[in-house]
């Protein structure tokens, strides 16, 4: 009887939790979805949650379920000469999870706007997000007054949007040298195809003509970090393949990644970083630079 008191009691701790994370950030549909002159707002917002979103983007749900989808409100406007707006705001559970799932959609190269922490215009559609929401807005119709009207509508919306604009932490301490514009990304699980390594924050950079990535992966704490260290270099090992290592930066070929260069990894705390590079000089400059944002920005000691 007091095992199942026990699980009761934790149930309803769970519950409680989750239900205060999420309703630590509240939208007012009064406010965050604007009146708009010549403009209507056609019935009631629409609610979506992760055990529906299927029904409003069908095979896109499972990539916002992978980045810890919480909730989607949708409403469309419409004006008198039959021209439509949709505005979908989608929260996740954290700022990483709203830039992840930004990242997956935002282009390389496009137009890039002061909105929120960022956004962007292509036609009939304008993107941006902020904190835990990530906006969407599409259009219809609305010929040469396309991008002036969703950026209105952008920018009150954000207003309305609590949090800040900000992106995550570890995407500061990604090296400015050589990266390439708008590369940053978060991948929400299983880097590089392996479930130890978890998440991580990656960019892309050029350095004499060659390509390659940076990443940072945050761990809950020290032992996971080391966990995932500890993992992989068993994992080469079990491949037959003999890991160099110095001051704790560990150097291999992965043979999943051959044809990317060595793979250059290392930890400190609860962070791990590394690259996948050939040159030593260009390998210790990274991976130091890194280091020393982490520092910086007050992550590691």
């Amino acid at each position: 009887m007091r095992n199942k008191n026990n699980i009761l009691i934790f149930v309803m701790f769970v519950f409680f939790m989750t239900n205060l994370s999420f309703s630590s950030y509240k939208v007012d549909m009064n406010k965050v979805f604007p009146e708009m002159e010549g403009w209507i707002k056609k019935g009631n917002p629409q609610i979506y949650l992760p055990d529906n979103l299927f029904e409003y983007i069908n095979g896109a749900a499972e990539i916002y379920l992978n980045y810890d989808f919480m909730k989607l409100i949708s409403l469309s406007y419409e004006s008198k000469e039959k021209q439509s707006i949709i505005v979908d705001i989608y929260q996740h559970s954290n700022l990483n999870n709203t830039f992840g799932i930004y990242c997956q959609e935002k282009p390389l190269k496009g137009n890039f706007l002061n909105i929120g922490t960022q956004g962007y215009y292509e036609d009939g559609i304008l993107n941006f997000f902020k904190g835990v929401y990530y906006v969407k807005l599409s259009s219809f119709d609305l010929g040469d007054k396309d991008r002036s009207i969703l950026t209105s509508i952008a920018k009150k919306i954000e207003k309305e949007l609590e949090g800040i604009s900000c992106f995550p932490e570890p995407v500061k301490c990604l090296p400015q040298k050589e990266k390439i514009i708008n590369s940053e990304r978060y991948i929400a699980k299983n880097f590089l195809g392996y479930s130890f390594l978890n998440s991580a924050f990656v960019a892309d950079y050029k350095v004499n003509d060659k390509k390659f990535r940076v990443f940072i992966i945050e761990s809950y704490n020290n032992k996971k970090a080391k966990d995932m260290i500890d993992n992989y270099i068993k994992f080469i090992k079990d491949k037959e393949i003999k890991p160099s290592e110095n001051n704790g930066v560990y150097r291999f070929k992965d043979p999943y990644y051959k044809s990317a260069g060595m793979m250059n990894i290392k930890r400190r705390k609860n962070y791990v970083w590394g690259l996948f590079i050939d040159d030593p000089s260009v390998c210790e400059f990274y991976l130091k630079k890194i280091e020393e944002n982490l520092v910086k920005h007050r992550l590691i000691k």
